[in-house]
């Protein structure tokens, strides 16, 4: 969730306020090939499937047919010293977008 802190709304013109979300996505290149219509974003551990749908539908004006969300584990690391840490853990999701044959039907 991101710290920013909004201003208390005021009357006044509104394009003066802008409200940006809370979450992130970030596009990554798949590990395993996947069909064309299909993208891979590492996000937010917050987000739920309804989340990821409603983000990219409403601030990217992208049709989501189909959303596939995976929790992966964060990577274990030995340093020289002996002691080990462990990355955060991370969401990643595998979003299915409306195909253009699909528009036309």
């Amino acid at each position: 969730m991101s710290t920013r802190w909004y201003p208390l709304y005021r009357q006044g013109n509104p394009q003066l306020r802008v409200f940006l979300p809370n979450f992130f996505m970030k596009l990554v290149k798949p590990d395993a090939p996947q069909p064309p219509n299909v993208v891979q974003f590492i996000v937010s551990m917050q987000m739920s499937k309804y989340d990821i749908e409603n983000y990219l539908e409403k601030i990217y004006n992208v049709q989501v047919e189909n959303v596939v969300t995976h929790v992966r584990m964060g990577k274990c690391e030995r340093s020289f010293k002996g002691y080990i840490t462990k990355k955060d853990d991370y969401k990643v999701a595998f979003v299915t977008l409306v195909s253009n044959l699909m528009l036309y039907c």
